[in-house]
């Protein structure tokens, strides 16, 4: 037994169909509005284009309104950005990255330089910079890394390899390109930061002959400086020398000014001596002169200590008394 079926054809009503149209205005309205109101992000500008062409327009960061389906957005990051040259460029944390610079230094030294440069795009150049160079990408490899490179390159001609070895002609020449960097950078409306070397490799043979000759800088160091320490202990034995010789002169004056002062001294002693001997002399012969028995006395008086003598027989006083020695005893009656 089979059975039929008859299809009915669909037919729309008129409320069903001013819904579906209601609907459609009201998507259609939705993306109208949605893509009139544009944010733009902080560290960004938003550029407004039009037809194909840049209207001047410059949008700083927040919620702005633009014509739907003509007006178009380019955004220019205005925050500091880096391009890197490294070894290994997947593996740098720069926004942009690349491989190092070979170079040759004024005395033919093949060197290897890897820097890294900071720049900018401000926000009243971004027009400017993407009407004359293009996005940042193309800002990158049209100007930061064709110049950077370049100016790397040349002024590494300018120095040799002993400068570029040491700290300070690095910072020389990391001075003089960061100035031409920026002169020429500044020309597109790019603002550079910094340009910083990282560091400069040299073949493996001139290290080691840098090496060697810094043995022997330092050999001779420590050979002048031995020959200096000689110098000067000789001269420290010199003015010791000197030193004890004038010591010597000085001890032999004091010695013979010791031995003058004392012979004066002594003289002037023997001459007070004498003066006073001849005052006394002088004294008793006026006392003399006047009291003539004073001979008798003195005479007496020096006899004290004499034990036995021979006197003159004549004047003799008979009661002077001869000392003996010995202690006088009494007689027994």
């Amino acid at each position: 037994m089979s059975t039929s079926f008859r299809r009915r054809p669909v037919r729309l009503t008129i409320t069903s169909l001013v819904i579906l149209i209601v609907l459609l205005v009201l998507f259609l309205a939705l993306i109208t509005i949605g893509s009139a109101y544009t944010p733009v992000e902080v560290g960004t500008v938003a550029l407004i284009k039009r037809f194909g062409g840049l209207t001047g327009t410059v949008l700083e960061p927040g919620l702005h309104w633009r014509t739907p389906f003509i007006d178009q957005v380019v955004v220019v990051p205005t925050v500091v950005l880096s391009y890197e040259t490294s070894d290994n460029p997947q593996t740098s944390g720069a926004n942009y990255q690349d491989y190092p610079v070979n170079a040759q230094t004024i005395d033919g030294q093949q060197v290897i330089i890897k820097y890294t440069v900071l720049f900018r795009l401000p926000p009243q150049q971004a027009v400017k910079i993407v009407q004359n160079v293009g996005r940042t990408e193309a800002v990158v490899e049209n100007v930061i890394k064709a110049h950077s490179r370049n100016l790397a390159r040349l002024w590494a001609q300018n120095y040799t390899a002993e400068d570029l070895y040491s700290g300070e002609g690095i910072f020389n020449y990391e001075m003089k390109v960061q100035e031409e960097l920026a002169g020429e950078l500044e020309k597109y409306g790019v603002i550079l930061e910094s340009f910083l070397v990282r560091k400069v490799e040299f073949d493996e043979d001139y290290i080691r002959a840098i090496e060697q000759q810094q043995i022997a800088q330092e050999s001779i160091e420590t050979a002048s400086y031995e020959a200096e320490a000689a110098r000067y202990k000789k001269e420290e034995q010199i003015r010791l020398a000197e030193a004890d010789a004038e010591r010597i002169k000085l001890q032999a004056a004091a010695e013979a000014e010791r031995i003058r002062l004392q012979a004066a001294a002594e003289a002037e002693r023997q001459r007070l001596l004498a003066d006073a001997e001849a005052y006394s002399i002088q004294a008793r012969g006026k006392a003399l002169e006047q009291f003539p028995q004073l001979v008798q006395w003195e005479f007496v008086r020096n006899l004290q200590n004499v034990r036995w003598g021979i006197l003159p027989g004549e004047n003799l006083t008979p009661l002077l008394p001869l000392p003996t020695g010995e202690s006088p005893t009494r007689s027994v009656p």
